[in-house]
């Protein structure tokens, strides 16, 4: 989830609650000023005669009783005409009194009555609450709203000892309630999201600005613009980039420093190694007896694993480097390849494996890295003649396809199943019977010749030639330089 998401999540549910909080709160201020409104009303009312009309005139079905309206006031008595009764001339009310313009309470009502037993004038009218002291008032919803009522206690035995008055919400305030809430409500998620918007593109500066400064190892700061918490924010991880940035070069010096220390130091002992190998060669040649020629052939086999181990590690202080250069030079292919079988002829020959080579004539002269190319096909070699069997056939054979080139490695030894075939260019990976055949090996040989074919351009596959053996092919299509 986003942040700013998140941040609107957050005010969705910290707004609404509010929202509907304050709609509580002023829907009970409403309630209240209605009630003091008709407490008011009824007060005045009653006491300018409301129990008398309404006895006069009690509230019938459908028409209930008004109150708090404009009331007529008393005119001044006229004389009564010639012959009239007394109390019958114009401008005299209902039951005698004069009538006139006036004046009601502060605010309309309707009202029910009851007689003393509870029983309505009107069969429509609400049930009278059994609370009748008018201390409390009661409240009642319809369609529009939240009303509100009091009972009235008006004593007697006529058909107005208890009133019900009550003021009904105006036409449409629930509505306009509803409307206010769900405005707040999107006011406020409205100026969350947009007051992120700032915030979100100052975190993606900083973001931007962190992933430049990774990039050039720290050497790039990260941008701390403003006085704020962004600010402060960018600024710490400047200082913990300077950090890091002094411990890398420390690595990194440290790392040359081993690199060159392990090249001269496998340089230095492979002069050696390669004169001892010429000297157990030599040894197995004039031996006769077979007990002596087999301890030479074991010693000849472990000088040549020492060696190849030796130009292993030589290959992977140069791969391991990404920036280190790779050199580029006419490659005579036909004369490497005869250089690197004759090299393990001699421990193909003690492992009782036949290593043979063919390669083009004229010569094959490619663009390439001398020792890089030079050490994957040696670690082929060495792979399809170590993990052969007594007997067993090594071939190396050199095409020339256009101006590119196939050149290929195949043996007929036990081979590899369809899932190991998949992992030989792993590090560290070894297959079963690698393992059960030479449990001293290291799975590093494969890896360290895929990685040098790819920075040399060229690509290298394994395939089995039938039901046993392994075939690697290092390839440079036509038409690449």
């Amino acid at each position: 989830m986003t942040l700013r998401a998140r941040l609107f999540l957050t005010s969705l549910l910290v707004a609404v609650p509010l929202a509907v909080g304050w709609f509580l709160f002023d829907s009970h201020l409403r309630l209240g000023t209605k009630e003091q409104e008709l407490r008011r009303s009824v007060e005045f009312d009653v006491s300018n005669g409301l129990q008398e009309r309404c006895e006069a005139d009690p509230p019938q079905p459908g028409r209930p009783g008004r109150g708090g309206v404009v009331q007529p006031r008393p005119a001044p008595p006229r004389p009564d005409p010639p012959g009239a009764p007394p109390g019958t001339g114009p401008g005299r009310g209902r039951g005698g009194g004069p009538r006139g313009p006036g004046r009601g309470g502060s605010g309309a009502y309707e009202f029910f009555a009851y007689d003393a037993g509870g029983r309505p004038s009107a069969t429509d009218a609400p049930p009278l609450p059994a609370d009748r002291d008018g201390s409390s008032a009661t409240t009642y919803w319809t369609a529009t709203g939240r009303g509100v009522a009091v009972v009235v206690p008006l004593g007697g035995e006529g058909p107005c000892a208890f009133l019900l008055a009550r003021i009904p919400p105006r036409q449409g305030e629930l509505r306009d309630q509803a409307q206010a809430l769900a405005l707040v409500i999107i006011s406020v998620l409205a100026s969350a999201w947009i007051a992120a918007g700032p915030v979100i593109a100052r975190l993606r500066h900083l973001a931007e600005g962190v992933r430049r400064s990774a990039a050039s190892h720290y050497a790039e700061t990260v941008p701390a613009d403003g006085q704020d918490e962004m600010a402060a924010l960018a600024g710490a991880f400047n200082e913990a980039g300077q950090s890091v940035r002094a411990h890398l070069m420390d690595v990194q010096a440290r790392e040359q420093a081993l690199r060159g220390f392990v090249a001269n130091t496998t340089h230095d002992v492979a002069i050696p190694l390669t004169v001892l190998q010429g000297h157990l060669a030599e040894l197995d040649r004039e031996l006769a007896a077979p007990q002596q020629r087999e301890r030479v052939r074991a010693a000849m086999q472990e000088a040549h694993y020492m060696a190849s181990l030796l130009r292993n590690l030589a290959t992977a202080t140069t791969l391991d480097e990404p920036n280190a250069p790779i050199g580029s030079s006419p490659v005579d292919l036909s004369a490497l390849v005869e250089r690197v079988v004759a090299r393990h002829r001699p421990v193909a020959r003690t492992s009782g494996v036949e290593l043979n080579a063919a390669v083009p004539d004229p010569a094959l002269v490619v663009p390439s890295d001398h020792t890089l190319l030079e050490q994957a096909l040696s670690n082929l070699v060495d792979n399809a003649i170590r993990y052969n069997r007594a007997g067993g056939h090594v071939a190396v054979l050199l095409d020339r396809r256009g101006d590119g080139f196939t050149l290929s490695v195949t043996d007929d030894g036990p081979g590899v199943t369809d899932e190991e075939l998949a992992q030989l260019t792993t590090r560290w990976f070894r297959g079963s019977e690698a393992r059960t055949r030479r449990p001293d090996g290291h799975g590093l040989g494969l890896a360290i010749a895929a990685e040098a074919c790819r920075r040399l351009g060229l690509s290298l596959t394994f395939a089995r030639p039938g039901e046993a053996g392994l075939r690697a092919e290092i390839r440079r299509a036509a038409g690449r330089s």
